[in-house]
Parts: structure tokens; C-alpha cells; sequence
């Protein structure tokens, strides 16, 4: 008799789960801002990693490098990487899904050299918050410009999009898929992007952060900056962060960093119960100590403006670390060290109202390119501004001009170099190793530029000054891939 049951229906043998493979990014920061890494097997992550000892001192490219007197009479040793762990992090953008593979970034220091950005920032965080047993921390958020671009039929790079329409929205949509990826990739590191627009260059993007105290604050630049290049990267576009990418005239790409100091209170204040803002979130049990109902400007907060005046000529060379930064002068970028309220012509920009909340009284150091290295900006900046509390300086009437006794800024890197070396203040605070590595870097590029735009030529061939052409493309060579 024949079978009635039913044939059973075969049931695929499930698919082999694609294996989990973990990584991790030992990553040091350079004076460049521009990472420097190892990666490791996550099995290997308690192993001890080395990198050459000298790292700091290349150039923004690698064909630019410097090799410090100390490190080359030792034999150009390795170093061991010490891990911050406390900065691990999974960088979405870098992990291979599709492969199972998971990527971990930790932030490093040199074991034994006290001259890398992040621990010289740290070092001097850590001065402001022992002075005078006030336990006063920085709070940093800012804005950051970048050019967005894509490559031409025969492999160059142009601008993403051409005329300066600042907030057009429709300039806006040829880039906004670009912002809506780095905006959903950013927020799992801690990077909570507030607003996103296009600016006044071509290919310009302006993003701006919600704030952070001490070392997070440079932390989420340092991650945002590179981050934004990989993601660019990855899907065919550059983003880079040179003051001036394409041409001489202009706008270029700023970095203004908005500050505040804040101190312990114990007390959550009544408008901020309801936690209305990023600022008011985080500031929660803590006093502005910038801030005066009676004046608007505290007597610290004067005293700290007072010393970053001082030292501007100095901090310009931190602020400014590229030949093209300082064709942002007179471009929305200060030539004088100056100040005023609400000021954006002002090297430092002021805001502050006797009636407004604590929250709202903060500056904006006007003077950093895009360029520049957060760390350093913020080491420089908390290092002027101590000067000035432990001084009691005064502060200078506001909007003072050249003729009015301002003091003028270095309107070269040469310039501003030279100011860094002749401050002996900031040289002592920020370290002469710190000085003569960065100087050295810095003159090895100018070096770079100089041959690059001033060859050799026969005695019979009269010399002629590069065009603006070749001047732009010797500053792309130099500066556009890496920062």
C-alpha cells in the first residue's frame, strides 16, 4: 500500500556566520593634528607596541621630516605606546561589517617624551585646574571649516561645488548626503554635531559641536577631524582642512574656538533643572566664573583675556601652522590682538550680558585656522590666559586698532615662528622641546615650499615669481591629503 505521509521538505543548512574579528588602532597625535597608528589584533592588545621615537617631528607629508638632535645622537630608538584606555572607542566608519571585522581606537602618548600635543595639553589643563586650589576646567566647543572635493577626469581635485553661497540650501544639498553620514557616524564617539551648512568658499562646509570640558574637547576634534577624512575617503570625495586648498585670495577654512571656565558649585540651578541645553546639561553643579551678573565680564575673565592677548603673537604660530593660514588675515580673521563684544572682526569675539545666563558668557578665539591642532590651540591658549591671572594683567579697552596701541599679528609663519621662539613665557610654559621640535617641522616645510616654487636655474635664465597657480598647487602637495 502506498504511503500517504507528504515528502518532507528539505530545509537549507543556514548560511556559516561570518566570523568576528577585532582590531585595535594605537594611535598617537602629531603636531599636524594628523594620526599616526599601529593596528593590532585585539588577542595582542595587552602586548606592548613601539613606534620610532621621532614620529613627532615629520612634516605634514612624510617627504618633509626632521630628525631631533636628542633622538639621532640615541640612534632613532623606538618608543614604547602608552594606551589612554579610558579614550577606546569603536570607530563606526572604520569597521568592515560585511567582513565581521571591528575596529577600536585608543589614544597614546610616547613613553618618556612630554612634548606630544595631547599630553602637553593635558599637562597644562591640569595647571588651570590647580591653580589657586580653584579646580577651574575649560570648556571648548567650536566650529570647524573644510573643503569638501572631488577628483576630475584626469585625476586632480576640484571643489565639490563652486560659488560662496553661505546657508543656500539648495548649495547645501550637494553636499548634504556627505553631512547626514558624517553626522549618524559621529554621534556613537561622542562627536554630537549641532549644526551643519555650507559657507563662503567653494566646496566649504562649516560644522559646529556641542561642547566638552579639558582633553575630551581636543579628543573629539583630533577623532572628528580624521574621521571626517576617512569617510570622504571611503567614498570617493577628500575633505581636508588646509587653511587655503584652492587659491590664494579669499576666505579660508577656520577653526574658532569658543571657551568658557567653569568651577564647582554643588548647586543645580533652577533654569537648568529642566536641562534645556547642551551647555546647560554638561555646566550642571558648576559656576561660570567668567561670567558677572553686576558687569557681564568677571575680574577672571578679564585677567585670562588679558594674558591671551599678550601672547597672541606667540599663540599665532599654533593657531596659524600653515603658510596659507595667513591669507586669512583681514578675511573674518584678526591681524591685531584685539578684542570686543560680540566682535567677529576681533581676535577674541566676547559674550557676555550682565542679564543673560551663565551659559551665555563665553569666547571666541578668533585667530585658529582649520589647520591648527586642537591640543596645541588649547595648551597655548590655557598657557597665555594663566599668565594673565597669576599677573592680574589688565585688560585693554575693547576694538582697539593698530593705531590705537594694538598689538599688530605676525603676518607670516616666519613671523609668527619667530614670535613663538622671542616669547620666553610660553616657551618655558609649553617646553623648549616642545618649541625646538615644532619650530624645526616648521622651518623643514617652509624649506619644502621654497625649493618646491624657487628652483635652481641656470645664471643665464632670469629668476620669475611662481603664479598664483603653481603657488596653490606647491600648498596642495604639502598640506591637502593629510591635514
Amino acid at each position: 500500500m502506498a504511503s500517504t505521509a507528504k515528502a518532507a521538505k528539505a530545509v537549507p543548512a543556514p548560511a556559516p556566520a561570518t566570523p568576528s574579528r577585532e582590531y585595535l588602532r594605537f594611535e598617537i597625535v602629531d603636531f599636524h593634528c594628523k594620526g599616526l597608528s599601529k593596528t593590532v589584533p585585539a588577542r595582542h592588545r595587552d602586548e606592548s607596541v613601539y613606534m620610532y621615537s621621532g614620529a613627532l617631528a615629520y612634516g605634514s607629508i612624510q617627504r618633509v621630516m626632521v630628525i631631533p638632535e636628542e633622538i639621532g645622537q640615541a640612534g632613532c630608538p623606538n618608543a614604547k605606546l602608552v594606551p589612554d584606555w579610558s579614550t577606546e572607542q569603536v570607530l563606526p566608519w572604520a569597521c568592515r561589517a560585511e567582513k565581521g571585522i571591528t575596529l577600536r581606537r585608543v589614544y597614546c602618548e610616547m613613553e618618556g617624551l612630554k612634548c606630544g600635543p595631547r599630553a602637553l595639553c593635558g599637562r597644562l589643563l591640569a595647571e588651570l585646574k590647580a591653580f589657586e586650589n580653584q579646580k577651574m576646567e575649560l570648556l571648548t566647543g567650536g566650529e570647524l571649516e573644510f573643503v569638501m572635493c572631488s577628483k576630475t577626469a584626469d585625476g586632480n581635485w576640484e571643489p565639490l561645488f563652486r560659488e560662496p553661497e553661505i546657508f543656500t540650501t539648495l548649495q547645501g544639498c550637494k553636499v548634504m548626503d556627505f553631512c547626514y553620514e558624517l553626522e549618524h557616524q559621529m554621534l556613537p564617539v561622542g562627536v554630537d554635531i549641532m549644526t551643519m551648512n555650507t559657507e563662503y568658499g567653494e566646496g566649504q562646509v562649516e560644522i559646529t559641536f556641542a561642547p566638552r570640558f579639558g582633553i575630551e574637547a581636543a579628543d573629539m576634534t583630533a577623532t572628528f577631524r580624521l574621521g571626517t577624512k576617512e569617510i570622504a575617503q571611503q567614498m570617493g570625495l577628500r575633505a581636508t582642512f588646509m587653511a587655503k586648498p584652492f587659491g590664494i585670495s579669499g576666505v579660508g577654512n577656520g577653526g574658532h574656538l569658543n571657551f568658557s571656565i567653569w568651577a564647582p558649585s554643588g548647586t543645580l540651578r533652577e533654569a537648568e533643572k529642566g536641562g534645556a541645553s547642551a551647555v546647560s546639561k554638561m555646566t550642571s553643579g558648576k559656576t561660570n566664573v567668567f561670567h558677572s551678573p553686576e558687569h557681564g565680564l568677571s575680574s577672571t575673565a578679564k585677567a585670562f583675556l588679558a594674558g591671551v592677548l599678550a601672547h597672541a603673537p606667540a599663540l599665532e604660530a599654533l593657531c596659524s601652522p600653515t603658510v596659507p593660514c595667513y591669507c586669512r588675515h583681514g578675511n573674518w580673521a584678526p591681524d591685531v590682538a584685539n578684542w570686543g563684544y560680540d566682535d567677529r572682526c576681533a581676535c577674541v569675539r566676547v559674550k557676555a550680558e550682565k542679564r543673560g545666563p551663565p551659559g551665555s558668557c563665553y569666547m571666541e578665539l578668533r585667530m585658529p585656522s582649520s589647520a591648527a591642532n586642537p591640543y596645541l590651540v588649547i595648551a597655548g591658549l590655557v598657557a597665555a590666559g594663566l599668565d594673565g591671572l597669576q599677573r592680574k594683567l589688565e585688560l585693554p579697552p575693547e576694538r582697539q586698532s593698530k593705531e590705537d596701541g594694538a598689538t599688530v599679528l605676525p603676518s607670516s609663519l616666519p613671523a609668527a615662528l619667530e614670535a613663538l621662539e622671542a616669547d620666553e613665557y610660553l616657551t618655558n610654559k609649553l617646553g623648549k622641546r616642545f618649541i625646538r621640535w615644532y619650530v624645526d617641522i616648521k622651518k623643514a616645510e617652509l624649506k619644502f615650499l621654497d625649493e618646491k616654487l624657487h628652483p635652481p636655474q641656470e645664471a643665464s635664465v632670469a629668476a620669475t615669481e611662481p603664479s598664483e597657480t603653481e603657488i596653490g598647487k606647491a600648498w596642495r602637495e604639502l598640506y591637502m591629503e593629510f591635514i
